[in-house]
């Protein structure tokens, strides 16, 4: 009778976690399209109308999504970075796609996984090399790493600076190297003259204080005819409601001034659209001529229980958890 008790106790207790107690998770994916020019409005709904990649494109983990898509051209091929966030750990690796023509992508693998947190995989070529940068707020500091065997192998060269900074989003101009990057809604900046080392925050750092509006990065600084933009999430009324972009009209050690130019990517609003909650990632790749390839993500919010979600992370992690495209990373720190 006791043991009857017992179980129909447990069957209630369950019962009532699965319907009274939700999460709210945010579904990822990732759209690719081609412009003609750098996006500087919301682009025609209808190149925004196909999901280039999802959670169920991945093959090697247990995703469940993908996000903050960066693009390098090499060697005939397009390469496509970008997080996947790893039921098994909870946490953001850097996955990989890639494409003969900018339109038909296929996933590869995961080419960087760390202890802590990584998204945001801010993949940049100087001097014939490739670097990244992806955020790494969880271990305090922004490193820097370099393709030992471009895609698939980086090791990490550098911390450049130590925080708990977000989505840090690095260019070259005037002849030195400058950073934007992001903290509990302040835009902070810093510079140097060496891409591996000896950066200085500037003056006036904070850029911006206390607006959670137009201080996270939300794509990758254009700098393009002597003009220098970036792009901005807008995290009111959420995380990852919108991008905007601002026009950098003076950049100095001393200096600095912007101006906004529009808003470019905000949610669809529509129930069954894979963006209808919001974007905040954009890439741009330039082509021939004055062709664009164009990489963003957006996300759906679904209500779920919290105990199947839970249930889930743990049936994938002690279950079910592959060991294929764990890729370990050499170099600094290790």
């Amino acid at each position: 009778m006791i043991l009857l008790s017992v179980a129909m106790l447990v069957i209630l207790v369950f019962f009532w976690l699965l319907h009274t107690k939700k999460i709210v998770l945010d579904i990822w994916s990732i759209a690719v399209f081609k412009s003609q020019n750098l996006i500087f409005k919301l682009p025609h709904e209808k190149k925004l109308d196909k999901v280039t990649l999802c959670a169920s494109d991945i093959l090697d983990v247990h995703a469940e999504f993908v996000a903050d898509p960066f693009i390098i051209f090499h060697n005939s091929f397009f390469y496509m970075f970008f997080e996947i966030m790893d039921k098994s750990s909870g946490k953001g690796i850097i996955g990989l796609a890639t494409s003969k023509d900018g339109e038909e992508w296929k996933y590869d693998r995961v080419v960087l996984r760390e202890n802590y947190h990584l998204s945001f995989p801010y993949v940049f070529k100087h001097k014939g090399e490739y670097y990244m940068i992806p955020e790494s707020c969880e271990a305090n500091q922004v490193f820097l790493y370099k393709a030992k065997n471009f895609p698939y192998e980086w090791n990490k060269v550098n911390g450049l600076v130590k925080g708990k900074y977000v989505d840090s989003s690095i260019f070259y101009y005037n002849n030195k190297w400058w950073m934007f990057a992001g903290e509990s809604g302040n835009l902070h900046l810093f510079y140097s003259e060496r891409l591996e080392e000896d950066w200085e925050e500037h003056p006036k750092s904070p850029m911006i204080s206390n607006n959670y509006n137009i201080t996270r990065s939300g794509g990758r600084v254009i700098v393009d005819s002597g003009k220098i933009y970036r792009y901005t999430q807008d995290c009111k009324p959420n995380y990852g409601s919108a991008v905007r972009v601002f026009e950098i009209t003076q950049l100095s050690e001393r200096d600095y001034l912007e101006e906004e130019v529009n808003l470019v990517l905000r949610g669809s609003n529509r129930s069954t659209d894979w963006n209808r909650d919001g974007m905040h990632n954009i890439d741009q790749l330039k082509l021939v001529g004055n062709n664009w390839l164009i990489a963003v993500d957006g996300h759906k919010s679904e209500n779920k229980s919290y105990l199947l979600w839970k249930l889930d992370r743990v049936f994938v992690k002690v279950f079910i958890r592959k060991k294929k495209g764990c890729i370990r990373v050499e170099g600094f720190g290790k």
